[in-house]
């Protein structure tokens, strides 16, 4: 109801649930990383398999299904490592001890993690590197929040001199987060000039240009269309339109204009 105690809100709020997060960390830490790398939902379906049926009677599909690979779940593991990363910026300052709690618990999730990426986990497609820029921006973001919480809880203690000089720290943080946006986020879509001096040495000096000419490979991949290898015609006029289709979605521009 009263947006402009933001700050005295996040500053009286936090500090008191500090034994809480230290709490969840220690749990997430003896309870959660085990069973992260126990793997519980594989091991008790191979378990109910092998119990109820016998593995000789088993078809090829079941037993695949038994020993299928594992996606890993970026949509659940990457905000895990957020939240935990959230509570040591916020409470750095105002509970110290929640640092060798929040380093404890990383220390472990880089053995788990490690384990899991080189024997269990099964990369099912390429981003091209997509997620990376989100997981920095949101720890940025995780930065600013707990300045913030800090200059807020700084002032419920009627710092003074302390407020003045905590104030530019969130500027400072948003100016970061905009320079990391600019000098390396949006190049990263772009091929190196080294690649693009090759390309230029390659094609014919043509009018027409391609949009997609200097772009990652991997960010410019289509839709495969299966090649028709029989007499429906249905399926022939089905797949025609397709690839008209996908031709008419990347129209390459024109380039006008004498060098």
């Amino acid at each position: 109801d009263h947006p402009q105690k933001l700050l005295v809100i996040l500053g009286g709020t936090f500090p008191k649930l500090a034994g809480y997060f230290i709490s969840l960390l220690i749990t997430k830490t003896l309870a959660g990383l085990p069973m992260v790398l126990l793997r519980v939902g594989a091991l008790s379906r191979m378990m109910f398999l092998r119990s109820c049926f016998n593995k000789k009677r088993l078809t090829q599909r079941e037993l695949k299904e038994v020993y299928r690979k594992q996606p890993i779940f970026y949509g659940w593991e990457y905000p895990t490592q957020f939240l935990v990363i959230i509570i040591c910026f916020t409470y750095a300052c105002i509970t110290p001890i929640v640092l060798p709690v929040g380093a404890t618990y990383y220390f472990v999730a880089l053995l788990v993690y490690k384990k899991q990426a080189l024997y269990v986990y099964t990369p099912t497609y390429e981003s091209g590197g997509r997620m990376f820029p989100q997981a920095v921006s949101k720890t940025l973001f995780a930065l600013l929040t707990s300045q913030l919480t800090f200059i807020g809880y700084t002032l419920i203690r009627k710092g003074v001199f302390q407020i003045i000089l905590l104030a530019p720290l969130p500027f400072l943080t948003v100016y970061f987060t905009l320079f990391i946006q600019k000098r390396f986020v949006e190049p990263s879509k772009k091929l190196s000039l080294e690649r693009a001096v090759k390309i230029d040495a390659q094609i014919d000096q043509s009018p027409e240009f391609s949009d997609e000419a200097y772009q990652q490979p991997v960010l410019t991949e289509k839709a495969s269309v299966p090649v028709c290898e029989t007499d429906d015609y249905i399926l022939t006029e089905v797949l025609e339109n397709l690839e008209r289709l996908q031709n008419e979605s990347t129209p390459d521009s024109s380039v006008d204009g004498v060098m």
